[in-house]
């Protein structure tokens, strides 16, 4: 077996990452037509002065200034008018004081002329003009030279191609530019277990996302030409075939899997014996350290992680900045927020966590599993904890990796609900999703962070009505939502802790900070005891962040028993054994109220009863969407 090697921090894997993309960069010529978006590869001059003449800028008289000095409404000045000069001819007449000419806009300045009066302030009779207003000289005409000249620098080496650039380049008479050629690459996943989105979805097998993923992001840079290759199968012999001929055609290889150093981790011992030269192994950087970097003389690969998260963070924390540096483009998407609780991390490796911007500025991660892909789907850009420390707390400062900016239209902090899901998307197209917990909500709402929280919060015998009394003053209101009944869910029928601490059962526990932790733990001190140890129960210390996760690790047999609501139990056919119904309340920013977005969405709370068939284990009472305090 092979360990990793060459581990690299993650500024090291850039630099590395941007020196071999400069190497494959090429120059190409590309007419101006095709060039938007490109990057100049040379400076590019001006070969003649644009306008190439002086012209007028109006429609007029060309006239020389001293002729109309002292012309007013109540004094004009009359002049000869000795002849019309118009667009694209050379005029052959000479303007002398007393004299003026008809002149088109864009038309030549003849002769004599040193400045135009607009027509407006004229009145033509025959082949006389009366001028009603004095012009100085130089007045309304474009001089040779004044919006560019000879020599001059009209795109600078380096810089993007715009549309203003090209119609530059096109009136200077420039046909075609060299510019830095896109990067062609080539995308592909490996695995025995991985199909693509087309097929049929067999037990223990997963869909490619990863190819998609890469290829739409690489592109979302306008620098690079994505191809999709497809699936290799865990074979080594298969792999050499292929990679072979990728090396060849592309100058940039993408793969995902594969790439860890377990014994059938084929990918690296490939690229070693295609004569891939490994620059890293390795990134000292959590989820993502799989990843290794190797070059070939004409082009580069990227073995990335399988876990879509893993790569999705390598690819925008790590790639997507090194090819645009490379390319010449220093984007400074990094800041410094403030985290709103304390968060743990590994000495030794810089950790990138997805999160969202609250409304006052906070970062607010987004907590799951490396192969959840859905946590990029709503994150703003990372949360970067550095390697030397091993937490960081509420309120400190951290770096901030932005990937998008756009405006949230409702920001979700709190319980995982399905239903309550269901009502924000009905009430908003551009909905923010953080499942941080019953706790991690009402925090939110206090610090100003969110428009509307979830809450199931147990509190002398009820439910919620105790963050009333917790301030005086509140940003927000406590609305009343629905009953949803909790349980226990298992395989076989399990109707107590009791019998999970008998027969040594796995059981799959909920995060702290959810309302359904405190429930769970409420619930085993009723049963076992206040001096029970909780973390006898086999299983306690694994965390599920929500519902869902619950039931599925019961439904696929990774764990006997668990606790979520009826609706998950009905859904995959799961036992579940009643231990209360509960309220499920929303927490809404009095400004968040307000907005159109929070009209509709208290319209849409106060019509949920409308999904009650889709949502068995649920009460929707009359009083749904009223406040209560």
């Amino acid at each position: 077996m092979k360990v990793f090697h060459r581990l690299v921090d993650p500024a090291v894997a850039r630099r590395i990452i941007k020196r071999e993309a400069s190497r494959v960069i090429k120059v190409e010529r590309r007419g101006i037509g095709e060039a938007q978006g490109y990057i100049a590869r040379e400076n590019i001059f001006s070969e003649r002065d644009i306008p190439p003449f002086d012209r007028s800028e109006v429609d007029g008289y060309a006239v020389y200034h001293r002729s109309v000095e002292g012309a007013d409404e109540d004094s004009p000045v009359t002049l000869n008018i000795t002849g019309e000069v118009k667009v694209g001819m050379k005029p052959n007449m000479e303007i002398k004081e007393g004299d003026a000419a008809y002149i088109s806009t864009g038309a030549m300045i003849p002769r004599g002329a040193d400045s135009v009066v607009m027509v407006e302030d004229t009145k033509r009779e025959g082949d006389k003009v009366s001028v009603y207003r004095s012009a100085r000289p130089g007045e309304n005409i474009a001089h040779a030279g004044s919006d560019f000249f000879t020599g001059e620098v009209l795109c600078p080496e380096g810089s993007i191609i715009s549309p203003e650039t090209i119609a530059l380049l096109a009136s200077a008479g420039i046909q075609n530019v060299s510019v830095a050629a896109k990067l062609k690459a080539g995308i592909f996943s490996t695995g025995n277990e991985v199909v693509p989105p087309s097929s049929e979805l067999g037990e223990g097998m997963i869909y490619d996302s990863n190819s998609y993923l890469f290829k739409a992001t690489l592109e979302s840079t306008g620098l690079v030409e994505g191809h999709i290759l497809g699936i290799i199968p865990d074979s080594e012999d298969e792999m050499l075939e292929k990679i072979s001929s990728y090396i060849r055609r592309y100058n940039v290889i993408f793969s995902s899997g594969s790439t860890s150093a377990g014994f059938h981790d084929l990918l690296y011992r490939v690229v070693e014996k295609l004569g891939g030269n490994i620059l890293f192994h390795g990134i000292a950087m959590k989820p993502g350290k799989p990843t290794f970097f190797a070059s070939f003389r004409d082009s580069v690969f990227f073995g990335m992680p399988g876990f879509p998260l893993s790569s999705a963070s390598v690819l925008r924390y790590i790639i997507i900045p090194s090819i645009l540096g490379a390319y010449g483009i220093n984007e400074r998407n990094e800041r410094y927020v403030k985290i709103p609780f304390r968060m743990n991390t590994e000495r030794g490796k810089t950790t990138v966590i997805p999160a969202i911007i609250g409304r006052k500025g906070a970062a607010y991660p987004i907590y799951g599993e490396s192969g959840s892909i859905s946590r990029l789907y709503y994150a703003d850009g990372f949360i970067v904890l550095g390697s030397r420390k091993t937490f960081y707390d509420s309120g400190e400062k951290v770096k901030f990796f932005e990937m998008r900016r756009g405006r949230k239209e409702l920001l979700f902090i709190g319980s995982n609900d399905p239903l309550i899901e269901r009502v924000i998307y009905d009430s908003s197209r551009n909905p923010k999703i953080i499942n941080s917990g019953s706790w991690g909500g009402l925090e939110a709402m206090d610090m100003g962070e969110a428009d509307v929280a979830g809450i199931h919060l147990l509190k002398d015998g009820m439910y919620n009505r105790f963050v009333l009394e917790r301030k005086e003053e509140r940003d927000y209101y406590l609305v009343r939502g629905f009953s949803r009944t909790q349980g226990i869910i298992s395989r076989e029928g399990i109707d107590s802790f009791k019998e999970i601490v008998r027969r040594n059962l796995l059981f799959v526990n909920r995060n702290k900070g959810s309302g359904t932790r405190d429930l769970i733990d409420f619930e085993i001190r009723k049963e076992l005891g206040e001096d029970f140890e909780m973390e006898n129960i086999r299983g306690y210390l694994w965390e599920a962040k929500s519902h869902a996760a619950v039931a599925h690790a019961v439904s696929q047999g990774r764990a006997d028993v668990g606790v979520s609501i009826k609706f998950y139990a009905e859904k995959l056919g799961l036992k579940f054994h009643k231990i209360r119904d509960e309220e499920y309340d929303v927490l809404v920013s009095k400004e968040f109220m307000n907005t159109e977005t929070g009209k509709r969405f208290i319209h849409s709370l106060k019509g949920a009863g409308k999904y009650g068939s889709e949502f068995p284990g649920y009460r929707i009472p009359p009083e749904c969407g009223e406040i209560i305090g």
